[in-house]
């Protein structure tokens, strides 16, 4: 029964990712903005887009770096023409495609070797890689086998980079069960809290973590004016202080978190 239901769930999950990911705006119009309405918020990330970038450029030169559950490849991209070797992997076998289509005439994208696989048991050799990279993908899948899996993979001096959406705001998780046409039942059911970030920890020995929007959310509403850019730094310098705050960070919206020395590594 547990497998049949673990069955179902990665097949809803494919079906919904190739749904969502061959939706586009010139073709679909209306429906695009209806399954894609969450895509307002990602106007305040600059800043972490720019902490993303800089820790993929410090910790992926010359390694070997695999993307779990890749999408159509949020990071590998930033670093494809730095790194020695790089995987990208995908459950969804049309959302890799996409992402081989995206590559093509790019001579550091198309280094990237796209593969379908499942991220859970990925049947990749132990100690394949330096670095692994997820982005929003832990919440789609079972923490237990992503986390032991990453683990798996890595050598004894690797690290998992996670970002993740978290789920103690309770304003930012009410919106999420308010609009279930945006994910699957699974996705907003999983969405990781405290306990699951920091259950990383029964698989590596090490955990590094930023909170990423709290109040800085609030400048949404006006990305589309003349204010927004000064609210925006406001706001998100009152973030920086109020993120560092225990408990009070784990209200925020989003958390990057870094694992790192898997354990029963020798």
């Amino acid at each position: 029964m547990a497998a049949e239901a673990l069955e179902e769930r990665k097949i809803k999950e494919i079906e919904w990712s190739d749904f969502r990911r061959t939706l586009t705006k010139e073709e679909d119009g209306a429906d695009f903005d209806k399954y894609n309405a969450n895509l307002k918020y990602y106007c305040i990330d600059k800043a972490q887009t720019e902490d993303i970038k800089n820790w993929l450029l410090a910790n992926t030169k010359d390694k070997d770096v695999f993307e779990m559950a890749c999408g159509n490849t949020a990071m590998l991209p930033h670093v494809a023409g730095y790194v020695r070797s790089a995987i990208a992997a995908d459950i969804a076998p049309v959302t890799i495609e996409l992402a081989k289509k995206a590559a093509q005439g790019n001579a550091d994208l198309e280094k990237i070797d796209y593969r379908v696989l499942d991220c859970e048991k990925t049947g990749l050799p132990d100690s394949s890689f330096d670095v692994i990279l997820e982005q929003g993908a832990l919440h789609h899948m079972d923490l237990d086998a992503a986390y032991s899996e990453a683990a798996r993979l890595l050598r004894p001096n690797g690290k998992f980079f996670c970002l993740e959406a978290i789920r103690h705001n309770p304003i930012i998780h009410l919106y999420r069960k308010m609009t279930p046409h945006l994910r699957t039942a699974w996705e907003v059911e999983h969405i990781l809290g405290q306990p699951q970030v920091m259950k990383g920890l029964q698989y590596f020995n090490k955990i590094e973590k930023k909170h990423y929007f709290l109040v800085s959310i609030f400048a949404v509403p006006f990305r589309n004016t003349s204010i927004f850019k000064p609210l925006l730094a406001v706001l998100g310098a009152i973030d920086a202080v109020l993120t560092r705050i225990p408990v009070i960070q784990w209200l925020s919206w989003q958390c990057m978190f870094i694992l790192s020395e898997p354990k029963n590594k020798k």
